[in-house]
């Protein structure tokens, strides 16, 4: 694990990040601890036992294992506290049990059996279509932080999950968008809001992660050395749909979803509202500014805002990736304030205890407050400070980064980088532009500095020492 310290000019936002790093390593799972399998709230002691797999929770706490879902939100989180096994490990796992293209749902921590409540007596498993599309990302995520060479040994999934499971889920309505009707989470549904006003065929939140998985499977693909041009095409055909068509009705309110008729899902539908912003759909469209607004007002409105304060985590994301830090900010110290509140299912126990709010608090604070972009195996990590208002210092030291960490202090009189791995690498300070930005997206433009490993450079400045 890694020796992640944080310091700044906001008590506030100190402690916060004191909590989360503090509670989420407190989620990890060692390797060959062994314990039950099968745990849930109806089988509280599980069915037999074995050794666990490094991981760490991803999930409620009353089940033995980890969830594909919050996994692929936490692995940023873990990575910047040292737990690059453990992301590693559970990529692989969910990797090795795909059929006809989906990911099992949930694993025991053994990282062999899938978690007995999310798979029916006939086999079936919970599969929600987001899911698939958020694992291509986790793993391209992931590699841009640490250059590790078995994530571009799932190049190839990432590639048909954009192409080939597309096909094969786009049959009754032929427009390039994965479709998914089910009645019930076991028989496939298109979305992660698994309480809608309406059953969804074609869903926001997986138009929009099917939009990001394909251009990051492209990166992945060429990281491999394989020719990404479909996979550009593709993701840009998606945009063009959403754009023109997809997400448009006759009054050119945001659609979030489509029914199998091709009603368009229109109102407030939680993730399927707010993924298209999260994910870039949004990016340069006139009416993404108002609908930032809409999605913060009814996260927060009585009889709108979500339940499950899981929910919430994904919130500071997609504000941080469209350039508001100030809102972001609000989000996670409302995030953080509810710690202590009774979470809606009990056996959980206090909300703060879900592992998604400490792991995605973690990120924020780091990744997402310094703007960190990381392109590990380039050797290049760029740095896009942009702090919420009241805040003029965050230092973090100990960001893994490739085989070391780097540490990256910002204050008043700049920003200074220095580089603790093996290696020289390039940096740059960049500004935070209007609109959306992935941070694990390949942006080579600007100028970079070289800094050798032990060597400290001003990037306001451009002076090293």
């Amino acid at each position: 694990m890694s020796g992640l310290a944080l310091r700044t000019d906001d008590t506030g936002l100190g402690q916060l990040f004191s909590w989360a790093s503090e509670t989420a390593l407190r989620h990890v799972v060692r390797e060959g601890d062994v314990g039950p399998l099968d745990v849930d709230e109806d089988h509280p002691r599980g069915s037999g036992t074995a050794s666990y797999m490094a991981s760490y929770w991803a999930g409620y706490s009353h089940r033995s294992g980890f969830y594909l879902r919050d996994f692929c939100h936490q692995a940023v989180g873990a990575h910047l506290l040292g737990l690059h096994r453990e992301n590693a490990g559970m990529i692989a796992s969910f990797l090795a049990t795909v059929e006809d293209g989906w990911p099992a749902w949930a694993m025991n921590f053994d990282g062999r059996t899938l978690l007995a409540i999310d798979v029916k007596p006939d086999g079936r498993r919970v599969r929600e279509l987001p899911a698939v599309f958020e694992l291509v990302e986790t793993i391209h995520a992931v590699y841009r932080w640490s250059a590790d060479p078995a994530m571009v040994d799932a190049a190839a999934f990432a590639a048909r999950t954009a192409i080939d499971f597309v096909a094969a889920h786009d049959l009754e309505n032929p427009n390039g968008v994965a479709e998914a009707g089910g009645i019930s989470i076991f028989d496939g549904v298109a979305s992660y809001d698994e309480s809608p006003e309406l059953r969804m065929f074609e869903a926001g939140d997986g138009i929009a992660a099917q939009y990001a998985a394909t251009r990051h499977a492209a990166e992945l693909a060429e990281a491999a050395g394989a020719d990404r041009a479909v996979l550009d095409a593709r993701a840009e055909g998606i945009l063009r749909l959403y754009r023109d068509m997809w997400s448009r009705d006759a009054g050119d309110l945001v659609v979030s979803g489509r029914t199998r008729e091709g009603a368009p899902a229109l109102g407030w539908h939680r993730e399927a509202t707010w993924f298209p912003p999260l994910k870039g759909l949004m990016h340069g469209d006139p009416r993404a500014a108002a609908e930032l607004d809409r999605i913060d007002a009814l996260s927060r409105g009585e009889g709108t805002a979500p339940k499950n304060v899981e929910a919430l985590t994904y919130l500071p994301d997609m504000y941080l990736r469209n350039g508001d830090p100030d809102r972001a900010f609000a989000w996670m110290q409302r995030i953080y304030s509810r710690r202590s509140h009774p979470h809606p299912v009990p056996q959980q126990g206090a909300e703060g205890t879900y592992p998604e709010v400490s792991f995605t608090l973690v990120a924020q604070c780091v990744a997402g407050f310094l703007g960190l972009e990381p392109d590990a195996p380039a050797g290049r990590l760029t740095v896009a400070p942009r702090l919420p208002r009241g805040i003029t210092i965050l230092d973090v030291d100990g960001i893994p980064f490739h085989d070391g960490e780097v540490d990256v202090h910002h204050g008043p009189s700049g920003t200074r980088v220095r580089n603790r791995t093996s290696r020289a690498i390039d940096v740059r300070r960049a500004r935070r532009r209007a609109g959306f930005r992935d941070p694990h997206l390949a942006d080579d433009s600007g100028n970079w500095t070289a800094v050798a490993p032990g060597e400290t450079v001003e990037l306001s400045r451009g002076r090293r020492r």
